[in-house]
């Protein structure tokens, strides 16, 4: 059956409804302080997006230990006063009639020296390239739990600010991306080996939220379905095992970091939307990220299967991009203009940050 942007969704297991199936996907801002505490301006805008008609908006990717922070400005969840933080972002999106989720992070292996003061930490003491001067330090088994805990205790923060529920970041080669990368974990303990083995990781802190909260608060997972930035090891079958893996433990959606959600898979004939799609239909809600700027994009991924669109740098520019759509108004295209940007709450420092990627901030007043 055809499924329209603007219908509801409901995540069944949960009993927890969207008005919508438009998702503000989890945007690096680079505007918290070097405490890891959110401010005010990534508060106001997450606001103006919850005004703008997405139906569940994904705070940045957030720290639940310390020595995981990837960038200068990455809020993090581990205090009273940063609990507090997130429920002004909660309560901000029930206004609104929206849900609220914030992504749990770690580093792992490309937690950054220089920010951390302290080497990366990952599956083992490999790493991927050139890039990490300090070396790796392999994960023991008391370190592996004490993250599990820390993952778990994060969530707990979220619940009690009010939050809707939990995205866990398995993607980008991240902490939980590490684990699962066959090239990366070598293990050959508990926690290495088998797919189910490099999955226990996450498998154990999807096992402990889901002990300790109800079920009504959401929990999604973030995956890559190929490998991201020439790191190797990540595959399609075995991401799509992974899914399977995660369906049964109980969770609430996969949502898949595609980079161009219209592509083709890798050393395949077929997209790889069709793919994904073809293998994990009714098996739990999917997610999808990637390329997706405008309604007409939107309603092709719903079309091949996506239950959820998740908008990201088209929304930078359109903090009301489901009332744009909606309305058939038209968009706004990147390069954006440093001023419009500043009118939607981007800091200096969060204007920096977004200024490095190509093609997205205009070098002139100019709006693209």
């Amino acid at each position: 059956m055809r499924q329209a942007l603007n219908s509801g969704f409901e995540f069944a297991r949960a009993g927890v409804r969207m008005k919508n199936r438009a998702v503000l996907a989890p945007l690096t801002h680079n505007m918290s302080d070097a405490d890891g505490n959110p401010s005010q301006a990534e508060l106001d805008w997450l606001e103006h997006c919850a005004k703008g008609g997405f139906g569940l908006l994904i705070a940045a990717a957030t720290q639940v230990w310390p020595g995981g922070r990837c960038w200068a400005g990455q809020p993090a969840l581990m205090t009273d006063h940063q609990q507090q933080a997130f429920s002004r972002f909660a309560r901000a999106a029930k206004a609104n009639n929206a849900l609220a989720l914030v992504q749990l992070h770690h580093g792992g292996v490309r937690a950054a020296p220089a920010l951390n003061g302290t080497a990366p930490v990952g599956p083992g003491a490999e790493a991927p390239g050139g890039r990490y001067p300090l070396g790796v330090n392999e994960l023991d088994e008391a370190g592996i739990q004490q993250l599990i805990a820390a993952f778990i205790a994060s969530a707990e923060r979220a619940y009690q600010a009010g939050l809707d529920g939990v995205e866990l970041h398995a993607a980008h080669h991240f902490l939980l991306c590490n684990f699962l990368n066959p090239m990366l974990n070598r293990r050959n303990d508990r926690w290495g080996g088998s797919l189910e083995n490099r999955a226990r990781l996450l498998i154990e802190i999807i096992r402990g939220i889901r002990q300790r909260l109800p079920r009504s608060f959401l929990l999604g997972v973030r995956l890559s379905p190929e490998s991201y930035a020439n790191v190797e090891g990540i595959e399609l079958e075995h991401q799509l095992e992974v899914a399977d893996l995660l369906a049964v433990a109980d969770i609430d959606y996969v949502h898949f970091s595609m980079g161009d959600s219209f592509k083709q898979a890798s050393g395949k004939e077929t997209a790889l939307l069709s793919e994904v799609t073809n293998a994990l239909l009714g098996k739990t809600a999917l997610m999808f990220a990637g390329n997706i700027r405008d309604g007409a994009a939107a309603q092709q991924v719903l079309d091949a299967g996506g239950d959820l669109v998740a908008i990201g740098t088209a929304a930078i520019g359109n903090p009301d991009w489901v009332h744009r759509v909606s309305s058939d108004m038209p968009l706004l295209t990147p390069p954006f203009a440093a001023t419009l940007l500043q009118g939607h709450g981007f800091t200096e420092a969060g204007l920096a940050y977004l200024g490095a990627i190509p093609g997205l901030v205009a070098p002139s007043e100019q709006q693209g």
